[in-house]
């Protein structure tokens, strides 16, 4: 512990259950914080599978092992300034009381990876259940993570509390009804503040300077926010000490962040028409199940390394590989945003001129709350073949619907019949909305789902291609100005490196056969169609969308009772949340602020499918848009 040079009482106060006291140590304050927190009495229940089940209304999460209990955490993160790092932490339990169960705790079923798993499993049970010691065994642990809250550059301390605990052994619940949370951390004496004289930076290639010109100065003159472009080409000359030039963008992220107070990147740039040539090139993020596009790279500039703030160059092992995923070579990062990113996937000047046509069109004036305000929910039975019979798709769409105060729902879903194909969504499309959440089984090329409990059919949600109804083959899309904000959840919706020239590729590779007539059936991957599914609606003339999220990747969910408890059932809502509840209206800060809850709830080196969700959702349009227009 470092010398205290000068023994300086600051403050101390209470206010709402934190108390803060500050100590002066040579060029840092050590301060010491704590807070209470008021927990209810947790819900038990019995399923119709008889398993208990624990709900606690004050829950952020659960703890979800495969086969083992699911436990209700309660996390806690605090805010502390830029450059600060905790020096010791505790948590004590309060008012501790025990429960005799009538039941076995319900066991978390393995999360189901979309296209790579068939049916649902049957879970069985871990040899926790025989053991009589308390589930889980942790008091606590906690996570540091660097990051934007909302413009200002902050240290996320995250502490997870388990308050319940469980003995399978005795079939005996422990719960608490308070937390007492305490710790002491550094911070400088001297705030850390960048300049603020730009929001947005644009990057690009030099080709695309002249047709983003209108839309350098709509967002300085309309939008009110200072913009400048930077072009490769200039970054690639002046970044020179960049390993790759993907290090070289970042690195300039950084400047800019640190020269010019940057908040939002908008990058330009996909693939060269239907080459593999990157016009602006990304890094892919490895998983334990696959490789996936990550422009959360570019997001995340910073990391707490030896309770000092760093560049975040995702080599934490320092072998020259990035983001790295395996149990004996693996690369830890950050993962929270430190500035808020969106791309236009443009492959060509032509899509550049129709995307900027499309942000100023819609920005530059106040859209009609006859269309705006209504919110579109879509989607049935993800796991229809699970035994729960709950419709994924449906509750976690309604959930996204509770944060969107002031907005009507229109309910496109399987179960109550509005939804059986994909002239539905087109007609409702058509008429108009703000913004739409939508989700089931995807590729590049479409989004299907199924109805209650019946996974032998599938409902088209919306394709680009329908090859079932030859009078019908194209989405008939006319939504003109009226264009939504989409949140997509699937398989590879925003996989934007599709193209013709992967039929080429993957021939090469499984053969005619394998390509066509046997397994693996790679055409029917749908990486050949000239633009994903998300990039599609977003860069389309005649409407379809003003800015899409999706995974670049396969989606990845809990069925049943879990789904809202991890993965895209449990980030995709928070987005709507950040937007409606918590007002923050620029679609790249209101997801930005989604990904730094998941990786402050959820530890994203631990676990390869929470690294995956939040690595592979891509925002396919204008970070700094405001919904709406101004």
């Amino acid at each position: 512990m470092k010398k205290i040079l000068i023994f300086v009482m600051i403050g101390a106060f209470l206010l709402q259950g934190i108390s803060v006291i500050s100590l002066q140590v040579e060029n840092e304050f050590i301060s010491e914080k704590s807070e209470n927190i008021k927990l209810s009495i947790p819900n038990i229940s019995t399923t119709t599978d008889n398993y208990i089940d624990i709900k606690y209304d004050e829950a952020t999460s659960y703890i979800m092992n495969p086969s083992e209990p699911i436990i209700p955490k309660v996390t806690k993160t605090f805010i502390l300034p830029f450059g600060s790092h905790v020096e010791s932490i505790n948590v004590e339990y309060k008012n501790e009381k025990q429960i005799e169960l009538d039941g076995l705790i319900r066991p978390a079923s393995d999360p189901i990876i979309d296209g790579t798993v068939g049916k649902t499993k049957s879970v069985i049970l871990s040899n926790i259940y025989e053991k009589n010691t308390w589930y889980p065994s942790e008091k606590f642990d906690y996570i540091q993570k660097v990051g934007l809250k909302e413009k200002e550059h902050v240290v996320f301390l995250t502490v997870h509390c388990y308050p319940v605990k469980y003995n399978p052994g005795e079939n005996i619940l422990s719960y608490a009804k308070e937390i007492d949370i305490s710790f002491n951390y550094y911070q400088p004496m001297e705030s850390q503040i960048f300049p603020d004289e730009y929001e947005l930076l644009i990057i690009a290639p030099d080709i695309f300077s002249t047709p983003l010109e209108p839309l350098i100065s709509h967002k300085i003159n309309v939008a009110k926010m200072n913009t400048y472009m930077m072009s490769l080409e200039e970054i690639y000359s002046t970044y020179t000490e960049g390993r790759d030039k993907q290090e070289q963008i970042k690195l300039a992220i950084k400047d800019a962040i640190e020269t010019k107070g940057i908040t939002y990147v908008m990058l330009v740039g996909g693939l060269k028409g239907q080459t593999t040539n990157w016009l602006l090139p990304v890094r892919y993020g490895e998983c334990s199940s696959e490789t996936v596009i990550s422009d959360l790279y570019y997001a995340d500039i910073y990391k707490l390394e030896d309770d000092e703030i760093v560049f975040e160059d995702w080599d934490s092992n320092g072998d020259g590989e990035f983001s790295k995923w395996g149990f004996s070579k693996r690369d830890k990062i950050d993962g929270a945003p430190d500035v808020y990113v969106g791309r236009l996937a443009c492959r060509s000047e032509k899509q550049v001129n129709i995307v900027v046509e499309k942000i100023i069109k819609y920005e530059e004036q106040k859209a009609d709350d006859s269309w705006f305000n209504k919110m579109l929910l879509i989607g049935g039975d993800t796991y229809a073949d699970s035994p729960g019979g709950i419709p994924e798709a449906e509750i976690d769409t309604n959930l996204s619907s509770s944060y969107m105060t002031g907005f009507t729902f229109e309910r496109l879903w399987t179960s109550l019949g509005t939804l059986t194909g994909q002239v539905d969504v087109e007609e409702a499309f058509n008429e108009g909305a703000g913004f739409v959440h939508m989700a089931g089984h995807a590729n590049p090329a479409s989004l299907v789902t199924h109805p209650l409990q019946d996974d032998s059919k599938t409902v088209i949600i919306m394709s680009m291609y329908e090859f079932d109804d030859p009078t019908h083959i194209f989405p008939k899309l006319n939504n003109k100005d009226m264009l939504p904000v989409i949140v997509v959840g699937g398989c590879h919706n925003s996989q934007f490196n599709v193209g013709l020239s992967n039929i080429i590729r993957d021939i090469l590779i499984y053969g005619i056969n394998g390509y066509f007539f046997a397994r693996p059936f790679r055409f029917y991957y749908m990486e050949w169609v000239p633009n994903c599914w998300s990039w599609w609606l977003t860069s389309n003339p005649n409407g379809g969308a003003i800015a899409t999220m999706g995974n670049t990747g396969l989606g990845m969910g809990i069925h049943d009772y879990g789904y809202l408890t991890g993965l895209d059932g449990w980030l995709f809502p928070r987005f709507f949340y950040h937007y409606g509840q918590m007002n923050k209206l620029n679609i790249g800060m209101a997801q930005g602020l989604a990904i730094a809850d998941y990786v402050n709830e959820f530890n994203i080196n631990s676990d390869g499918e929470d690294r995956q969700m939040v690595q592979q959702w891509a925002l396919l349009g204008d970070p700094s848009l405001l919904p709406g227009g101004y």
